[in-house]
């Protein structure tokens, strides 16, 4: 009896050890495929608290070297490198800052230092920019310091700036002028004539730059009165690209009000260019809407520069369909300058297609600068298509001329003497050999 009745318990005891396993093994972290385990509510309440725990627990200890495998010892300097990083913008000591190797904290220490434009700032950044290592690593700093002080002392500024070097001295008049003019643009003007000699200034872009932020109409007469030149050309551009950050009708009402001629021309194919950047088929609409002018002219050459790079054979179908006259036929020298150095055969098929005459010289003469160098035989037989006859002689001369040099080059590299042009031969063997 008492046996019978502890096989019973033995029984019972082994049937309740299997039902808890089983009730265990359904919370496993491991399901079986096709049968997921659903998350207990208060499960996942929990396991959200433990995380929120765990933010201000302590990091776990740092292990030796010894112990850490390669991908470890990566991740630790990684995580050492990116808390330098860290720990370098926030410095607290502006000089430290300053000296750093890191250009962006550098820099922007640097703009922390002349915030105020106290004379204080002013003198230390001084100090700071002559201990930089010269070249154009310094430049940015000189800007901010040129322009700071511009803001308080010009005249103490420009006489500093005049006595650098070379594009330092460059950067720093320029960037001193254009804060001066932003707030005084007389007296900036009145510089810019005492301290230079001669008709093009090139004192007078920076001003210009300064102007145009809150007087565009002033700085457009006066870039309007520069002579034809450089100078004219860069304060022209800085005025393009100010008016089109105000929207591009603002940049066509500016071009379409300067004097007729080339700088009005200038203005409209900087335009045209970036129309054509953000919208080429509405830059070619634009252009077959304008009558036949001198704007006409330029708009449709820099827009077919511009498609003959992406595509120079639908450029070139275009160019076809336009109209007999300047503006055709000076597209068609930028359709050729592109197409030219991609299939220079294609390119002379597709200019046999036009009758010869004055307006196709041009683009015959640019077809033959760009194969000469390659094929000399071919550029000497178009060269001989081109009608104006001072214009064919000369073309001719050029090819000649380059026929004689690549021969002396063969003839000197084939005898293994110096280049009659004067460059040192390749040596031969290999690029040790003594």
């Amino acid at each position: 009896m008492i046996k019978a009745f502890i096989a019973l318990l033995w029984i019972a005891s082994v049937l309740l050890t299997y039902w808890l396993g089983l009730e265990q093994g359904s919370g496993s972290a491991y399901p079986q495929a096709g049968n997921p385990a659903l998350p207990d509510n208060n499960a996942v309440i929990a396991k959200k608290n433990a995380g929120m725990s765990q933010v201000t627990a302590k990091a776990p200890p740092v292990l030796p070297s010894s112990d850490l495998s390669d991908s470890d010892t990566m991740i630790a300097a990684d995580r050492n490198g990116e808390e330098e990083r860290i720990s370098e913008t926030q410095t607290s000591d502006l000089q430290d800052r300053i000296k750093s190797s890191n250009p962006v904290v550098r820099l922007r220490a640097f703009s922390e230092l002349l915030e105020d434009g106290s004379p204080q700032s002013i003198e230390q950044a001084k100090e700071i920019y002559e201990k930089l290592p010269e070249g154009p690593q310094r430049f940015s700093e000189l800007r901010l310091l040129a322009f700071s002080w511009g803001q308080s002392d010009p005249e103490s500024a420009l006489e500093w700036s005049n006595n650098l070097d070379g594009f330092d001295k460059r950067i720093g008049t320029g960037s001193v002028l254009d804060s001066w003019a932003r707030y005084d643009s007389e007296s900036a003007i009145a510089w810019a004539k005492e301290n230079f000699e001669g008709e093009d200034n090139p004192y007078y872009s920076a001003v210009i730059s300064g102007m145009s932020e809150n007087d565009l109409i002033g700085a457009s007469e006066l870039m309007t009165t520069l002579p034809y030149g450089r100078n004219r050309g860069r304060a022209a551009s800085i005025l393009v690209e100010r008016t089109w950050q105000m929207g591009e009708d603002v940049a066509i009402h500016f071009a379409d009000n300067l004097p007729e001629g080339s700088i009005q021309n200038f203005a409209f194919g900087e335009i045209a260019k970036k129309i054509a950047k953000d919208d080429l088929g509405r830059a070619v609409q634009w252009v077959e809407k304008m009558d036949e002018s001198e704007v006409k002219v330029r708009v449709s050459e820099d827009v077919a520069e511009n498609w003959a790079k992406q595509s120079p054979v639908e450029a070139a179908e275009w160019v076809s369909n336009m109209p007999e006259g300047e503006a055709r036929s000076e597209s068609m020298e930028e359709v050729v300058t592109q197409w030219a150095r991609k299939d220079p055969i294609a390119t002379a098929e597709w200019l046999n297609q036009f009758p010869s005459g004055e307006l196709m010289d041009e683009p015959i003469q640019r077809f033959v600068r760009e194969v000469a160098r390659k094929d000399p035989d071919t550029a000497l037989t178009w060269a001989q298509s081109i009608t104006d006859e001072e214009r064919r002689k000369k073309v001719e001369a050029d090819v000649l001329n380059i026929k004689v040099m690549q021969a002396q080059r063969e003839q000197a590299e084939a005898s293994g003497a110096p280049d009659p042009q004067g460059e040192p031969r390749p040596r031969r063997g290999p690029p040790n050999a003594p």
